[in-house]
């Protein structure tokens, strides 16, 4: 790598900071260019640049044309009007993930993109390594910039990262040895004027793989003629998993639906592309892995009762999502603040009227879900949530409940994060 003498980083959200704080790490002198005014923003930069060497993005365009290339933070369109006069004189524009595969292009990378089902995949390829006894770095859009891998103070085997597409707009020399491709549907309309070239961007994911890696590819995308790359290709498909079910006891898992098991299966061609592990160890994993948090995430089994922690579901569709992982009647937990006055949910729901058991309501719809609900379902008015779970153990449910709550989780919680860790913490609270 060409030794690097000035560097600009534009957007000082998270991925942002980790990369200054890397640049700092390898003793680079580092420009941080950032909307608003500077005293706005400069305390959040750690103290890992000077005050002089801090602009706004109205004073950027002359600092950008000075450094030997900018780091793009992901929210940040390359078509940014700060970056033109730099992209005209051939000034590089890289991202995050980039500039910390410059530095760390000896630890093998294994990216995971797609539309849907990212982050569970990369925990579950991460986990799964872990269990093996290698030693992980997992990162990138999952939520621990790849760049934080300058903090780790051991040596690494692998790096397990998630990549979005505005992440994968803007790479070089970024290489996996193991590149998957979830799927492919129509998403971020806001940043790109059609689908094709959102999954433009995603396929950059095998720009530089060669016939020593492999790309999986998911069938659930419509533009599969369009990946061109001399890596080799392994397809799977939810609708195809036949074999894979049979070579495995799925009746133990904790993690439901077909969805689910399509990502154990790109997860075990990973595995076997890097000859790891075996039959034995992984039906193993697949009885031991228990989700991502807050995604249709197992939390406890009591007396017959199994209880599932999906409260990142603020809509209907992720809701939908989960009911289709279950393939026996269900108890329902939903309700939270209201989207807007045009919200209807029982068409969504009405699909699987046999599949609900019992609905129980929570939060600031529970009133309005009651009436638009109640002459399908059996409805319950609980307010709360701690009051479905008393409920639960009283009248000794058996059976799967599920917390998937299809509303923002605002009138009672301050987040969705902050929703699930409750709801975790009063299930082993009440049960």
């Amino acid at each position: 790598m060409n030794k690097i003498n000035k560097v600009a980083i534009f957007g000082l959200a998270r991925s942002g900071k980790s990369a200054l704080r890397l640049a700092n790490s390898k003793g680079i002198r580092t420009f941080v260019v950032n909307q608003g005014e500077v005293s706005s923003w400069f305390s959040n930069t750690e103290g890992l640049v000077e005050r002089e060497d801090c602009y706004s993005e109205d004073e950027a365009s002359e600092v950008f044309t000075q450094v030997d290339f900018i780091v793009l933070s992901p929210g940040i369109p390359r078509e940014h009007k700060s970056l033109k006069l730099a992209l005209s004189q051939g000034v590089p524009v890289i991202s995050e993930i980039e500039f910390a595969y410059r530095f760390f292009s000896h630890i093998p990378v294994i990216a995971i993109t797609g539309t849907n089902g990212k982050t569970t995949t990369t925990t579950m390829i991460t986990q799964a390594l872990e269990k093996l006894g290698k030693r992980v770095f997992c990162g990138g859009n999952i939520g621990i910039p790849y760049s934080d891998i300058a903090l780790v103070n051991e040596n690494i085997d692998y790096a397990v990262i998630e990549v979005s597409s505005f992440q994968l707009e803007s790479i070089e020399e970024f290489h996996p040895r193991v590149a998957l491709i979830l799927n492919v549907f129509p998403n971020h309309t806001e940043r790109y004027s059609d689908v094709e070239s959102y999954a433009r961007a995603k396929n950059n994911i095998y720009k530089n793989m060669n016939e020593k890696d492999l790309l999986i590819i998911g069938k659930e995308n419509p533009f599969l003629h369009m990946i061109e790359t001399h890596a080799l290709k392994s397809y799977f498909s939810i609708d195809s998993l036949r074999d894979f079910e049979n070579s495995f006891d799925f009746s133990k898992a904790h993690l439901k639906g077909k969805h689910n098991e399509a990502n154990f299966l790109a997860t075990k061609l990973t595995l076997d592309f890097l000859q790891l592990g075996g039959q034995e160890s992984f039906q193993h994993f697949i009885e031991k892995f228990t989700g991502v948090e807050h995604r249709l995430e197992f939390v406890k089994e009591y007396q017959g009762l199994r209880i599932y922690n999906d409260a990142k579901s603020t809509n209907s569709l992720a809701t939908v999502t989960a009911i289709k992982a279950f393939e026996e009647p269900i108890y329902l937990i939903i309700g939270g603040k209201l989207r807007n006055e045009s919200d209807k949910l029982l068409p969504d729901l009405l699909p699987y009227k046999e599949k609900i058991r019992k609905i129980f309501l929570i939060g600031e719809v529970t009133d309005r879900l009651f009436l638009e609900l109640g002459s399908e379902f059996d409805v319950e008015k609980s307010y709360e949530v701690k009051k479905v779970l008393q409920y639960a153990k009283d009248h000794k449910l058996v059976g799967d409940l599920i917390f998937s709550p299809a509303h923002p989780s605002f009138d009672q919680f301050k987040s969705f994060v902050h929703r699930g860790e409750c709801f975790k913490n009063w299930v082993n609270e009440i049960f």
